[in-house]
Formats: C-alpha cells, structure tokens, sequence
C-alpha cells in the first residue's frame, strides 16, 4: 500500500490533521518535537460511486480503496545536519511513496511557532531547503562509488546513472527538486528502477497544503490545496446532510484532499459489484486488465481469459448488469486492455 507522509514544520497542524484523517488518538499538543515516532493509520478514499453501485445491486456491504498516512514529526533549520531530531525524521520521509506538506498560514498568538512568526512562504522554503540538502549528502557520496565502478568495468549503464546525477546535484545545488530533473531519452528500463531506488525526498510527488482559518487572518501562500484543520476536525462527526444545512461541502475538504493525494500518487479505481460488496479496487494507472484481475487474486492474472467492461455512468444510467448487455454497454476486454479508472469489472477466469 502507497503511504503519504505529513511533513511541516512544528505545530504545523500534521498531527491534529492526522487525528482527523485516521480518527487515532496520537498527541497534538503545543509544544515541538511532541510527535517523534512516526505514526501511521490506514485510511479509507471516499468515493461515492460505490454507496450507488451498492444500492443498484443491494450489496451487503460496501468496501473501498484505501490509502495510508504517517504523521512525521515537524522539521526546522538545518535539520539534515541533525538540528531539532532531523536526520532521524528525514529517514522516515523517504519511506514514504508522497509528500504532504503542511504550511501554516493562520495567525493566532495562542499556538507557538518555532520561529516566532508566521510566514507560510519562508516555512516552505525551510522545508524545501532540508529536504534538498538531505538529498544533495546522498548525491554527493553516491557519485564517486559509481565513478568507482565505473572503472572496474562492474557496471555497464554507469555513465548514463553518472551523468543523471550530476544533472540532478545542479538542480539540487539552485533548490530545485530531482523531480524536476527527467531521465535521459530512450532511456534503459533499468536506469530508471535504479534512480527509483536512490529513493530521493525530492524525487517524491508533493501536494502543498495551507492550513488556514477560513474565518480569521491568513497570511497569503501559494498552495496546491487549502484546508482549515480546526474547522474539519469540528465538521468531522456530521452527516452529508447536516453539512448542507450549515452551508459546508457536502464532500468534506479532508475527502477531497485524501482524493488528491490518491490522484497524485497516479492510483485510480476500478469497480466490482455484486450481492456480496460492491468494492473499488485500487490499481496504478497504466496496468492491464490481466495485471487488475491479480490484485484480488494473484491466481486471476494467470489464468485470466477476459474482462467484461461496463462504464460506471451506462451502469448507473441503465440500472444493472443485465440491462447495460442487452443493450452493448458491456464490452469485452482481452489482457492488455489498460484499465480505467471507474470501469466496472468482472472479470472471466479459466480453470
């Protein structure tokens, strides 16, 4: 299962957002350094394709994708040369699949900030800094050992992995993240496991979220997804309907950010449903329907003959299964067939 990790400074708003997300109790108090192990939690990916799925075939249950978080204790300055408990947290940064940074944009004299003043774009550029450094100390020590090899003739894509690296220390050295860095045309399949491998903080997927109050003073920031923590965590026990009557999204703005995380890290779903559940499978966009048919059982994929494929909006619109191939909205997909994200599946499996 892919993991995201909450990255932000202390009293960022990571561990009150992470009570919320996972509903565990882990501490979120005022003070730095209060998260020091990583705490991680499994979390469901709302998605309401299923509730009507479920109601169509009148599931017994209903079961969705999930995806997991790690609350990652808060960084600051100079953290990858151990400053605050650096080193160790960046170690448990590069476990994870993506990065959720949070950024503090709210003002609130009440909730101490470790430099003293809220400037979400300064925080931003704190945190980019670390992550950059800790990866420029990787770069550094990686490239003489493949030099190394390199003359021992041991590997025979060195000066490909050499060059690569020294491209991606430039960016490194300017603040720029690896990502941005793309790997050499034609390039060998294995140059890119490796460079997945290298397992880089700032090769990772990032979403910028800006914890603000929707209600009070917010110093300006760029984000990639805006979210004020206290006012979810306050909405989090009332139902759809009762957030339409106070005015809120009747999607939550913490279902719309798990979504977002999901699409980043280039997951989809494909649906099954029967009487049994009606399920979203999580799948890697870009996989055939031979390679989905072994998520839910490795046997699946081997003795795979075809996938019967029906658009999530013909099934809704026609109301079952048996409608939807009477009337040639049931296709009927071979191996390599690339899945769709909300492609309603069953598929055919040999003895």
């Amino acid at each position: 299962m892919l993991s995201v990790g909450l990255v932000g400074l202390p009293n960022a708003g990571k561990s009150t957002l992470f009570n919320l997300l996972t509903a565990r109790s882990v501490p979120a108090e005022n003070f730095p350094f209060c998260t020091i192990e990583p705490a991680d939690g499994i979390v469901e990916v709302t998605d309401y394709r299923i509730k009507k799925l479920a109601e169509i075939v009148k599931a017994k249950k209903e079961v969705y994708s999930m995806i997991e978080f790690k609350d990652i204790a808060g960084l600051v300055k100079n953290a990858h040369q151990g400053a605050g408990l650096g080193n160790q947290f960046l170690s448990h940064i590069r476990e994870c699949d993506m990065i959720l940074m949070v950024i503090r944009c709210f003002e609130n004299d009440d909730i101490i900030h470790v430099e003293n003043r809220v400037d979400p774009n300064d925080d931003a550029e704190i945190l980019m800094l670390e992550l950059s450094m800790a990866d420029q100390n990787s770069v550094e020590k990686m490239i003489p050992r493949l030099e190394k090899e390199l003359k021992t003739g041991k590997d025979k894509l060195g000066n490909v992995k050499i060059e690569l690296l020294q491209k991606i220390q430039k960016a490194l050295n300017d603040i720029i993240p690896a990502s941005t860095v793309t790997n050499p045309e034609n390039c060998d399949v294995e140059v890119v496991k490796w460079r997945k491998s290298l397992n880089l903080l700032t090769d990772k997927p990032v979403i910028r979220l800006a914890n603000i109050n929707y209600d009070g003073k917010n110093v300006e920031f760029k984000a990639d997804f805006e979210l004020d923590i206290k006012a979810e965590s306050e909405l989090a026990d009332l139902t759809r309907e009762e957030r339409i009557e106070l005015g809120a999204n009747e999607k939550s703005g913490l279902d719309r950010m798990i979504t977002a995380c999901y699409q980043t890290l280039g997951l989809a779903s494909f649906l099954t449903a029967g009487e049994i559940e009606a399920r979203s499978w999580t799948f890697r966009q870009g996989i055939t329907a031979s390679q989905c048919a072994g998520i839910i059982h490795t046997d699946f994929e081997k003795k795979f003959i075809k996938a019967e494929v029906i658009s999530y909006e013909d099934f809704i619109t026609l109301g079952s299964r048996k409608v939807c191939i009477e009337n040639g909205k049931a296709r009927q997909e071979g191996r390599d067939y690339l899945m769709q994200d909300g492609d309603v599946v069953e598929f055919k499996i040999g003895g």
